[in-house]
Order: C-alpha cells, then sequence, then structure tokens
C-alpha cells in the first residue's frame, strides 16, 4: 500500500483564497439587497448619520465626535466613515466587509481613518467582520469562561483606566467593589479614600 502525492490542484488555493477575499464584499452586497425592507427599518444609522453631518456643518460645535458600545459602537462606526468623524467604539461589531452594503457604502479608507475600536479580550461581539487599522485589544479579567463578563461596558472601561490612568479624574467606584481592580491612590493632598467616596453595593 502507498500514499500517493498531494494532488497538484491544491496548488491553486492561493488564487481561490484571492479571488474569495475580492468577491466576498460583492457577496455580502447581493445578499443584503435580498433582505427584507423590515432591515431597513432598524438601521439607526440611517438617522444618526444624518443627525451627525447635521451638527458637524451646523458651525455651531469645534469638534463633532460618535461613541458607543456594543450595537452603538457598531453605529458609531458606519457613523464615523460615513460622516467622516473621528468615532470610538468599545466592543463594537466590526464593517470592513460589510461596508458596502450600507447607504452610502462605507469605505475600508474611511473606516482606517476616523474609526476606532476597543476589543475586549474573548468578547465575541467585536469579532463579527474584520476590524479597521485602527484598535486597542485590552484584558479581560473576568472568569475564564464568562464571556458575557468580557462584554460588560463598565468592566472595559474599568480596565482602560488601570492601565492608562484616569488622568485624575475619579475612578468608577464599581472597578474596585464589583470588578476586583486594586483600590486607586486618593489624588495628593488629599485623604479620601474609596470607601469614603462609594456607598456600598447594593446586593
Amino acid at each position: 500500500m502507498s500514499i500517493s502525492p498531494v494532488p497538484p490542484r491544491v496548488s491553486h488555493l492561493p488564487f481561490f483564497r484571492f479571488a474569495f477575499f475580492r468577491t466576498l464584499p460583492e457577496l455580502v452586497l447581493l445578499m443584503n439587497g435580498v433582505e427584507s425592507s423590515a432591515v431597513g427599518d432598524v438601521s439607526f444609522y440611517r438617522i444618526i448619520t444624518p443627525f451627525v453631518e447635521e451638527l458637524k456643518e451646523s458651525g455651531k460645535f469645534d469638534h463633532v465626535q460618535v461613541t458607543g458600545h456594543s450595537l452603538g459602537g457598531g453605529l458609531s462606526i458606519i457613523t464615523g466613515a460615513q460622516a467622516k468623524v473621528p468615532a470610538v467604539a468599545i466592543s463594537g461589531p466590526n464593517a470592513r466587509i460589510s461596508g458596502l452594503s450600507f447607504d452610502p457604502p462605507v469605505r475600508p479608507e474611511s473606516l482606517d481613518r476616523y474609526t476606532f475600536n476597543i476589543i475586549p479580550d474573548r468578547d465575541l461581539v467585536p469579532r463579527f467582520d474584520d476590524v479597521a487599522n485602527n484598535f486597542q485589544n485590552i484584558r479581560c479579567n473576568a472568569d475564564f469562561n464568562d464571556f458575557i463578563g468580557c462584554h460588560d461596558f463598565t468592566r472595559a472601561l474599568c480596565e482602560i483606566a488601570y492601565t492608562c490612568g484616569s488622568a485624575n479624574r475619579p475612578v468608577v467606584c464599581a472597578c474596585h467593589q464589583k470588578y476586583d481592580y486594586p483600590m486607586p491612590s486618593p489624588l495628593p493632598g488629599t485623604t479620601r479614600t474609596i470607601d469614603d467616596a462609594c456607598p456600598p453595593l447594593e446586593e
């Protein structure tokens, strides 16, 4: 009994991958075109993007930015790219592949220029679609099998404050009381502790 060599057609795999990734956005666009009209009724970006553009064009604000968590983060990514304003998402679903399905289409270059997604470890939601160029992975201190815990907005905010510092802003009480982050140090010249500042958590 002998082992046959790998068939020569396997050598065409790189071309297949190239063709697949080149046509995937078009497939997404085609699938979107046959969806029911009810999907458009829940496309909140159709409301948010014109609103942001109106704020931007009003001249009343020096800077307009959008941000959100989870679905709100995904909407901020879409609106930021469409309206060309800075957008920061926490645990937001991405839009690099699905971008052509939106109206107006979301282009990769706009995602790379205007959007930033914060992606907690083991959080499944920001793994939807491909990420743009600007993103930051952060740690999740939830139990290893607690995937919902890694999607928690407050936990992500605590991790950012713990890793990057709070810039002398007050730290969220739950960071220490609920999520087991170290007790923050009092500001210089003060003796007020987190126990003094934060009421006990309700059971």
